[in-house]
């Protein structure tokens, strides 16, 4: 016999609840490969040399390019970010804070969408196959009461072998559950991780930048409260 074939009786013997497990392990797989996907080539940029090259031309004043790298990759979370705060450029500290914030809130959902039903599958999978194995060991021992004698520790034997295959297949499941969401998890806190650390790098050198116009400006003035001519002028 061939494992597949193995499996298939396996499967056949564990009862209805081997369906419900196999549901489950579907929705698994389906959720894991989406959030793999979206994690590692969607909402994932290579955050050291995108932040150095936006850094380089935020501090050479050329926003407007660094803009535009952000909308290229503007489906990343790290760049929506970013991009949210850049476009604010000229006005008061606290609306550019404000307008990456907002952002964060936004993508942050997203990152994080699906992995609770990953680890919820997981605990659903272990109590399906325990369900599925009790359930089975009652029907066992109620058909050993219509028995012959000679034959009920066969059955008996044959009835928990049987009932063993839920939970089996139901821990199978949950353990794949369990690592795929630990593996996604860490990736989706590295994305958000990425955001946070370098909306502050973004904040502080924005900051910088207006102390420094501010300190060349005759009279101190403020360029979060400058006119356009006159901040580019600065500049």
């Amino acid at each position: 016999m061939s494992s597949y074939e193995s499996i298939a009786v396996a499967f056949q013997k564990g009862g209805p609840f081997m369906y419900a497990i196999g549901i489950v392990g579907i929705l698994v797989l389906a959720i894991s490969v989406d959030r793999l996907i979206k994690l590692f080539f969607i909402y994932s940029v290579d955050s050291v040399p995108f932040m150095g090259q936006i850094m380089k031309l935020v501090m050479s004043n050329n926003v407007d390019r660094a803009i535009k790298i952000c909308h290229v990759k503007n489906k990343a979370a790290l760049p929506q970010v970013v991009r949210a705060g850049l476009v604010k450029m000229g006005k008061p500290i606290e609306d550019i804070q404000g307008s990456m914030d907002e952002a964060t809130l936004k993508v942050g959902p997203a990152v994080q969408s699906g992995l609770s039903f990953i680890a919820t599958f997981a605990n659903i999978s272990t109590l399906l196959g325990l369900l599925g194995t009790i359930t089975g060991l009652i029907m066992s021992f109620g058909s050993l009461a219509m028995a012959d004698p000679s034959q009920k520790q066969q059955l008996l034997a044959s009835g928990i072998a049987e009932a063993m295959h839920c939970t089996a297949f139901g821990l199978m499941v949950a353990v794949t559950a369990i690592v795929s969401h630990s593996y996604l998890s860490n990736k989706a806190n590295k994305i958000m991780d990425d955001v946070d650390r370098y909306s502050v790098s973004i904040i502080n050198l924005i900051s910088e930048q207006y102390r420094t116009v501010r300190n060349r400006n005759v009279g101190g003035a403020d360029p979060s409260l400058m006119s356009d001519n006159d901040r580019m002028g600065a500049m």
